[in-house]
């Protein structure tokens, strides 16, 4: 079995195992419900905003991953998986992908990736980003592998397809994800949640 495949086989596990964790204990309240599906109306509003397009359905769209990333600061990761969820299903329907498999990998893999940006707390700034990097990181690292198993013939004659997928993603979902890190750290993200805890 290829290295691609096994990897793509252990972040997903990985991803799904510590998701259904995460959830297990989650309680819908009316008011969670109604912020998962406003801030997944948002996200698919802006990933329909397509600021530079790429050949196969790529580029990037307009900080579409920022609205899930506040979510699961504010009101924690199950939040921000359920949303995910939603945007992924969402996406999957208004952009059908053209191999059945990419929908763990370039759907709910990408999305539910970004829902762990609070990993490493909320409490200071510095946690915050490196969270959202480690999460933007894991999430684009999703699109690669899809890349290299799904679209390998798309690569220019000679070029390697690590390096044509990689940078295919990076400077393509890796750009709206750095865009959205940097958006997350200019904003006063304590006055924020206690806006939007009220």
């Amino acid at each position: 079995m290829k290295i691609e495949i096994i990897l793509a086989i252990v972040l997903t596990l990985a991803l799904f195992t510590i998701s259904i964790i995460k959830l297990k204990d989650f309680k819908f309240t009316s008011k969670s419900l109604t912020r998962i599906a406003i801030m997944a109306a948002i996200t698919i509003l802006l990933y329909m905003i397509k600021l530079v397009p790429f050949p196969q359905g790529g580029g990037f769209s307009l900080l579409s991953v920022l609205p899930i990333m506040i979510l699961s600061i504010v009101f924690g990761i199950p939040e921000g998986l359920l949303c995910a969820i939603i945007v992924a299903s969402l996406q999957a329907i208004l952009k059908p992908p053209l191999f059945p498999l990419q929908l763990p990998l370039d759907y709910f893999g990408v999305m539910m990736t970004i829902a762990f940006t609070p990993i490493f707390g909320t409490n200071k700034k510095t946690s915050i980003i490196l969270g959202a990097t480690l999460a933007g990181l894991l999430s684009t690292w999703f699109s690669v592998l899809s890349g290299v198993i799904f679209f390998s013939q798309f690569a220019p004659e000679g070029m390697n397809v690590w390096k044509y997928s990689i940078g295919y993603n990076f400077f393509g979902y890796g750009v709206e994800v750095l865009l959205s890190i940097i958006v997350l750290n200019v904003l006063p993200m304590k006055n924020l949640k206690q806006i939007l805890q009220r």
